[in-house]
């Protein structure tokens, strides 16, 4: 059984809402962005680097811990975007996350992943449509153009 689906199971279990912060990081000359290439389990889909919150962390500190355990990066800059309520149907039980998404600068775009089973991609904003980024609310957002001015988004999606 996949990490994501024991994780899954203990927020079903435990009746949890699931906190976290995520990036969503263009490139300079703002034509392409980062995302999460995954490997294994999840391989059939990207997503926003970032992570859970901690007891006891602000949004910007889990950020900045997940992107400098995840990758050989440093945020040089953060701004607070919007939050997503994601409501996920997993296996017939309801999950709940609140997930707040910071517009963000690295200090490099040559990015290496310090864990296994992730590989980080620049993609052309002008093909993300074709990509599985999830959510796919964010990914239709930066698309069109809108994730600057949106404050709050609500997706709700059936996994297996």
């Amino acid at each position: 059984m996949s990490d994501d689906h024991n994780y899954f199971r203990w927020l079903v279990e435990n009746g949890q809402i699931r906190p976290s912060a995520r990036a969503i990081i263009v490139s300079p000359e703002g034509d392409r962005i980062l995302v999460e290439k995954n490997h294994g389990a999840r391989e059939g889909y990207s997503n926003f680097l970032g992570g859970g919150v901690e007891l006891g962390e602000s949004l910007e500190t889990c950020l900045k811990r997940e992107i400098s355990e995840e990758t050989n990066a440093e945020i040089i800059r953060i701004e607070y975007l919007f939050v997503l309520e994601n409501f996920i149907i997993f296996k017939g039980e309801l999950t709940h996350g609140l997930e707040h998404y910071f517009e963000v600068g690295l200090d490099r775009e040559d990015l290496r992943s310090e864990v296994d089973g992730f590989e980080f991609l620049w993609y052309p904003i002008d093909e993300l449509s074709e990509l599985d980024l999830r959510p796919g609310v964010i990914r239709d957002r930066i698309v069109d153009g809108t994730y600057r001015t949106v404050r709050h988004l609500i997706s709700r999606d059936e996994l297996a």
